[in-house]
């Protein structure tokens, strides 16, 4: 079954559960028309996915290609909400596809994806430098949905910047409520990045309270070049001290 909620005229939440029906995407199909129809105006998807839902038909798996083929020129943003590690390519891929841009969020920014699918702009994110550390440090916080020219355009130049000045940099990265997600294009640079920087790095502090980060983190800590500290964000202060020494 699919729920949909058009109360937002600006938006269309839709919320598929289980198996999917080909009657689910024709009442979806016609739902969304008649709303178009009626406000005169395309809404944006914020699409909750709790659980990965399937097809219970051939039928039902070509209305949804028929739906997505109707309406991809026309729907300018897709925020996806949900916690499964397979949603994480699903923009990267749809991208590839579709007319609009399609952007991934944790389940707990439910109402930042809302904020972004109703913006006009797609780069309300950002590395905010954190003042106060060594100049062998790289001292940032990450603010909203970080996109690949917040790669491009800040952190790159910064760390070539520092490179020209230090042999081993340094780095804290702190991830609080603010934080949404990164976009498909985003964590490629995140690979990019890591690959090229791994060895320029002596030290990493990771302040965060977002539970798969940490796990991904502890997962990984063992086999980096450089030291990997953790810390919640209550220890900011902490995790400073660390990465000055």
């Amino acid at each position: 079954m699919i729920d949909l909620d058009l109360s937002d005229p600006q938006l269309a939440v839709i919320s598929p559960q289980g198996a999917l029906s080909e009657a689910d995407f024709t009442g979806l199909a016609g739902a969304i028309d008649n709303h178009i129809n009626t406000t005169d105006s395309v809404p944006a998807l914020v699409i909750c996915v709790d659980k990965l839902p399937y097809w219970d038909s051939i039928g039902a798996l070509t209305r949804h290609f028929h739906f997505v083929q109707q309406h991809h020129q026309l729907v300018r943003k897709v925020a996806i909400v949900g916690d499964s590690p397979l949603l994480s390519v699903a923009p990267e891929i749809a991208n590839r596809f579709v007319e609009a841009t399609v952007r991934r969020f944790p389940s707990a920014k439910l109402e930042e994806a809302k904020e972004w699918a109703r913006a006009e702009g797609d780069d309300p994110g950002r590395f905010e430098p954190i003042d106060g550390l060594p100049s062998d440090v790289i001292a940032l916080r990450v603010v909203g949905v970080i996109t690949a020219d917040d790669y491009r355009d800040m952190l790159i130049p910064l760390m070539q910047e520092k490179l020209a000045q230090h042999d081993k940099l340094k780095c804290l990265l702190v991830l609080d409520d603010d934080y949404a997600t990164f976009s498909g294009g985003a964590a490629w640079e995140d690979t990019k990045f890591d690959l090229r920087h791994m060895t320029d790095f002596s030290r990493i502090a990771l302040v965060t309270d977002i539970g798969w980060m940490i796990k991904t983190a502890r997962l990984f800590q063992p086999i980096l070049p450089y030291e990997l500290g953790i810390f919640p964000l209550a220890e900011l202060e902490e995790a400073k001290s660390w990465i000055k020494h």
